[in-house]
């Protein structure tokens, strides 16, 4: 990829849509409802008519063809024109209250990608480069989380993921080459290092990073998630995601959460496999981070761990290795994240997707009460059994408070009789000598 030093072509268009394609869409009838106004008409009483506004008419995005002047200056914005474009877009349709949101997505999805092309027509780098692609990334990560729950087709999470990673790529790359400091840099790495979880081109692009960006703490935090998840410690992953301070960040790892929430259930029922022990259901919602029991209910009912039309309401998770199954397909329920909708309840939106107010993208008081409650859950635990993890010396603090944790946690797992849960330690008994697995 080759930075030009100087664009192609100037443009000189100073609206958000050029008067040629104005003319030929108000002609054709092709203009979006958002880009029309209501009129009364006195016509037998009062009626209402809705009518094209240049005003609010936004350049779409059509495909390069053969004798079309897409690259003649009078078509194209300019960069103040295409900040005041995006400005818009997130402002007053973004913002609106429209019933659909579906739609609201399909039109700024469209515009942007009118903005990215002018951007590449007319060869536009550096800082205002930089800045668009920004806002571009932000609205694709909260497309993806406001339309978790739209059917394929209102929302295809494949191609507004594929121009996600284009645009991110693009812009990890501009930051790079572009000299100066970039005040959103450290919240897009880490956008891109979660959203690609435990992918080791991920992980080995934060390693190659200037070692003041590493030592960023929102930063290190979304490594050492990553690398919790390599090493399948999906406890330490559940924790230090529910510590996030970013929006961006929790939508970008949103995806995964699921699937992280399932093998986790995976390694319990091989850990708790016995038929004296007994996983209180409050707890097991603690350890998942769900947000009450009755999803925590639904997701053991999904992997085959609950008979919910036989028990209604159980207070105890009797793990089985041998009955879990992950839910085919592997895919994040409609249910949202409760620390995000708080983070995303307390800033303005178009502020956010601007990136205007950085207090908006960062906020730390977002999910401290949840974390609060959640630790006070587990420490509120009675001893009822007699399954201890002792800790060594030799630990680092991080492990310490994680073994400390889980210790917390373990002895609110209820023993019957004194038995010991399985540890998947499988002893072979037959002809010759016995032989672990």
């Amino acid at each position: 990829m080759e930075v030009m030093d100087e664009p192609v072509v100037d443009g000189t268009c100073l609206t958000m849509c050029p008067e040629d394609e104005i003319a030929l869409r108000i002609r054709e009838g092709l203009v979006h409802m958002l880009e029309t106004s209501s009129v009364h008409l006195e016509l037998n009483g009062k009626s209402r008519r809705s009518v094209a506004d240049a005003s609010k008419m936004v350049k779409e995005f059509s495909r390069p063809a053969a004798g079309r002047a897409d690259t003649e200056s009078h078509n194209l914005r300019p960069v103040p024109v295409l900040k005041q474009t995006v400005a818009y877009l997130y402002k007053d349709i973004v913002a609106s209250d429209h019933p659909a949101w579906s739609t609201i997505y399909e039109f700024v999805f469209d515009r942007l990608r009118a903005v990215r092309q002018d951007m590449v027509i007319q060869g536009i780098v550096g800082q205002d480069a930089i800045q668009l692609l920004e806002q571009v990334v932000r609205f694709h990560l909260y497309a993806s989380y406001r339309l978790r729950d739209a059917s394929v087709a209102d929302f295809d999470p494949v191609i507004n993921k594929q121009h996600l990673l284009e645009c991110l790529k693009r812009l990890l790359y501009l930051y790079q080459v572009t000299p100066g400091h970039h005040e959103h840099r450290v919240e897009m790495e880490s956008v891109y290092l979660l959203d690609n979880l435990g992918d080791h081109h991920a992980m080995t692009h934060y390693l190659d990073l200037d070692q003041s960006l590493r030592k960023s703490p929102l930063l290190l935090q979304c490594y050492k998630i990553s690398s919790a998840y390599v090493q399948a410690n999906y406890l330490r992953v559940l924790r230090l995601l529910w510590q996030l301070p970013c929006a961006m960040s929790l939508c970008a790892v949103n995806q995964h959460i699921y699937k992280v929430q399932i093998h986790f259930l995976e390694i319990l029922s091989f850990g708790f496999n016995a038929k004296s022990c007994k996983f209180p259901v409050n707890l097991l919602t603690t350890v998942l981070h769900m947000d009450s029991d009755k999803r925590t209910e639904e997701l053991c009912s999904h992997c085959s761990l609950i008979d919910m039309f036989e028990n209604l309401s159980p207070e105890y998770i009797c793990f089985n290795k041998t009955n879990f199954r992950k839910p085919h397909p592997l895919k994040q329920p409609a249910a949202g994240l409760l620390i995000l909708d708080k983070l995303l309840y307390k800033c303005s939106i178009p502020e956010l997707l601007l990136g205007i107010n950085k207090k908006s993208m960062f906020e730390d008081t977002g999910n401290e009460e949840w974390i609060q409650i959640q630790e006070k859950n587990v420490n509120a635990v009675k001893p009822q059994g007699s399954l201890l993890i002792t800790t060594k010396d030799h630990l680092d603090k991080g492990d310490m408070e994680e073994l400390t944790y889980l210790k917390n946690i373990m002895q609110g797992v209820t023993l019957q009789d004194n038995k010991t849960p399985n540890t998947g330690l499988k002893r072979y008994r037959g002809r010759g000598r016995g032989r672990q697995e």
